[in-house]
């Protein structure tokens, strides 16, 4: 097993930050958890809520948020304009899903009404929508006139919001028929980002699940392992995300749990969340910009983030298949140190004419930062 990761000391230049997304702050964010939980969530890393749980009161779930110093995304509370000037609230939010279950005819003009209604009231306020990511994916590929008619809602619910999020769940979750051949291929949850990609530049979201989600209710349905859980995470930034939130919810009838997250889960995504914290000014720098390279053999994906003159290279292996001696090829490395960290597991790689060699076991992650090169 890997060693735990470092606290990155990340180097920003001076004046990059005002470049930054939300100024260098990543959200890691819960759906949908009681009040009584978030010490536990913030333990674990937690720096955002999302949606007050069906059947509690949003003004004490509010107050217990703002008193765990979290952030939140959720509805506003009652008139909107009391939430003018709230630091705190990253987004107001639509009605999770509104393209599950048929739903988009409906509540599409609904969030347009809502949407101009919010916007008039707090025009600097962000909108979060959260679509189903199965649902997107099959709508937006096929080529019938039911389709083709559903599909064509898409634009205009991307058009109500400002942050555009997808929930695809590739272990524990509802599949499409397409998908269900694939069912625990953590590369699923890149397909819904693929296609909003193509049909907005807005900022990008995913979910990551932590529990077994809809086992049971679901054939083939199962609890995602933690190499599972790990490669999500880190192969949904590759994808270009601002900001990642967990789905750790067991919706099985007659079972529902708010926190099915399994020990050894909840210890990696700890683990994994100190990292994306001491990484966000990396992280909320520039997606894959010009002039960095990074050539590797499938199944290996690789991506950047950089920021002033600190960058990181995320690969990730997508194979159940461990991969040895790996040989990754950078360009553009001026003005880099020689030598890279390899945040997972803290070792120091020495570059070999801007080339490196690592093993990466079964969905294995490597996430490399250079730092920048030493001035006299």
């Amino acid at each position: 097993m890997d060693a735990a990761p470092l606290s990155v000391d990340v180097f920003v230049a001076e004046g990059s930050a005002k470049d930054l997304f939300l100024d260098g702050f990543f959200p890691i964010g819960v759906f949908a958890q009681p009040e009584q939980s978030f010490a536990k969530w913030k333990s674990r890393g937690i720096n955002t809520v999302l949606e007050t749980p069906q059947g509690h009161d949003p003004i004490s779930w509010d107050r217990a948020a703002q008193a765990a110093d979290l952030k939140l995304i959720r509805r506003p509370l009652g008139d909107p304009k009391s939430d003018i000037g709230r630091k705190d609230l990253l987004a107001w939010s639509h009605w999770d899903e509104p393209d599950a279950a048929g739903r988009a005819p409906e509540w599409t003009p609904m969030f347009e009404k809502t949407a101009a209604e919010w916007r008039r009231i707090d025009p600097d306020r962000r909108i979060f929508i959260n679509f189903a990511g199965p649902d997107l994916t099959w709508f937006t590929t096929r080529t019938d006139s039911y389709s083709k008619n559903y599909a064509s809602f898409y634009p205009r619910l991307i058009a109500t919001a400002d942050w555009i999020a997808n929930d695809i769940y590739p272990s524990g979750g509802w599949l499409n028929d397409e998908h269900k051949a694939r069912r625990g291929d953590i590369t699923l949850i890149a397909e819904p980002l693929k296609v909003l990609k193509k049909m907005t530049p807005k900022p990008l979201f995913a979910f990551v699940e932590t529990s077994d989600v809809e086992a049971g209710n679901v054939p083939g349905a199962r609890r995602p392992t933690v190499d599972e859980v790990r490669a999500q995470i880190w192969y949904a930034i590759l994808h270009g995300v601002r900001g990642l939130f967990y789905f750790p919810a067991v919706v099985r009838a007659g079972a529902f749990q708010f926190d099915g997250t399994p020990s050894d889960i909840a210890e990696e995504m700890t683990r994994q969340n100190k990292l994306l914290t001491s990484l966000a000014p990396v992280l909320q720098g520039q997606i894959d910009p010009k002039g960095l390279t990074a050539v590797v053999e499938r199944p290996i994906e690789i991506g950047w983030r950089s920021s002033g003159s600190t960058a990181a290279a995320i690969a990730v292996n997508t194979s159940r298949e461990a991969r040895r001696a790996v040989n990754i090829r950078f360009s553009g490395l001026e003005g880099f140190q020689e030598s890279v960290t390899e945040l997972q597991t803290g070792r120091v790689i020495k570059l070999s004419d801007g080339a490196l060699s690592d093993d990466f076991p079964s969905l294995g992650v490597r996430v490399y930062l250079f730092r920048p090169a030493r001035t006299s």
